[in-house]
This record gives structure tokens, C-alpha cells and sequence, in this order.
């Protein structure tokens, strides 16, 4: 389930990749061959960039594409110390995003309540300042299944203490 519903917001956000630069590559040619300048690209741009953002976020993460920083496991030799570390890191990862989740959800529920809309097209904005809580709490799942892995690896037999790979059904 969370496998097929992280590939879903992947393509959608690769879909809003593609959306995004046709829409201002529309907004440029209007703005400097016919000096019409359409204001929906610069309503929807920014969410549009949310989606992208946030909705590869749980599939990146799955298929071990993030960007990481070697320079302490680099020198560790044990598999076991470097197991507890993501170990460590994991879990600080998953507080981390359980506090900007609540914040974000909080924001966007403010808005709903004050019936904010966006200053053009007047539609609500709670709507897509949803999509960060949304996107980070896939990514908090995925995290979340990478921990119990890990943590299954870091108490395991001596041998396979080390990192776990990138999920097993990821690819």
C-alpha cells in the first residue's frame, strides 16, 4: 500500500514537474512576444513546485536517492555501530518530521478556519497548503517501515548488523 501510494505521488509529481515548465514557458512567450502576462502561472507556479517537492519526497527516499553525507560512516568499521546509527538518525528524522507535520497541518487548518483564499483566482488555500503535511507524512511512513527494518537488522544476528538497504520492493 505504501509502496503503490509513493509511486503515485512520485508521477504526480513528475507530472507537476512537466505542468510547471510548460506553464511558464507559456507565461514567458505571452509575456514578452504578445505583452500579456497570465497571473494563473503565478498562482499556481509555487503549488505547483509544492507537489514536486513534497510529493517525490516518500519515493526518494524509498529507492534511497536522498543525498547523504558519509563522513562518520565512512571511518566506521562495524557494521553494528553504523546499524545504531541510522538507528539514531532515523528516529531523529521521524521527530523532525512529526513537528513540522503538526505545524504545517496547524497552519493549514488556520487558514481554513479564517476562510483564507489566494489574491487571484480566490480559490481556498488550505487546499494546497495541505500538500506539506501530506507529502512529509508519506515520507514519515516510509521512515517509519525503514526504522522497524533497521532496527529488526540492528538487534538481528551479529552478521547482518549493518545498514539496510533501500526497501525490497523499491525500484
Amino acid at each position: 500500500m505504501i509502496e503503490r501510494t509513493s509511486r503515485a505521488a512520485a508521477l504526480v509529481s513528475g507530472l507537476a514537474t512537466l505542468a510547471l515548465a510548460l506553464l511558464i514557458s507559456f507565461d514567458v512567450l505571452m509575456r514578452y512576444l504578445l505583452n500579456r502576462p497570465q497571473l494563473i502561472v503565478d498562482e499556481i507556479g509555487p503549488y505547483l513546485l509544492l507537489i514536486v517537492i513534497f510529493g517525490a519526497a516518500a519515493q526518494t527516499f524509498r529507492l534511497g536517492g536522498h543525498v547523504r553525507v558519509d563522513l562518520v560512516t565512512a571511518h566506521l568499521r562495524s557494521g553494528t555501530a553504523r546499524a545504531w546509527l541510522r538507528v539514531v538518525n532515523l528516529v531523529i528524522g521521524v521527530v523532525f518530521l512529526a513537528v513540522v507535520i503538526w505545524v504545517t497541518t496547524q497552519s493549514a487548518l488556520t487558514a481554513f478556519r479564517y476562510g483564507r483564499v489566494s489574491a487571484v483566482m480566490l480559490y481556498p488555500l488550505w487546499v494546497p497548503m495541505l500538500l506539506i503535511p501530506a507529502g512529509l507524512l508519506l515520507m514519515a511512513v516510509c521512515m517509519v517501515e525503514t526504522l522497524r527494518r533497521q532496527l529488526r537488522a540492528a538487534l538481528g544476528p551479529r552478521g547482518g548488523r549493518d545498514e539496510v538497504p533501500p526497501a525490497p520492493e523499491a525500484g
